[in-house]
């Protein structure tokens, strides 16, 4: 990941909204880096980053206001450890 604050999103989607439209729509949002489609009790999971936490603020805010997503938990990344 590059410097900057980085998120992971979990949504819960619509099921009666495609998940390719889902996908579609997020990936239209500015700082979304990586989008999972999953299982379990999240549908998708976003990896996104900003250089600040307002600007995260309004990334989570646009995830929301994307048709098909019913709710979203927003996990900050504090620290990141690479294998090499």
């Amino acid at each position: 990941m590059k410097n900057g604050i980085s998120v992971f999103i979990g949504a819960v989607t619509d099921e009666k909204v495609k998940t390719a439209r889902i996908v579609s729509a997020l990936k239209d949002v500015k700082g979304v880096q990586t989008i999972y489609e999953i299982t379990g009790a999240l549908d998708i999971l976003i990896l996104a980053q900003s250089d600040s936490i307002r600007d995260i603020n309004e990334l989570v805010e646009a995830v929301r206001a994307c048709e098909g997503v019913k709710e979203t938990t927003t996990y900050l990344v504090l620290e990141t450890t690479s294998k090499q």
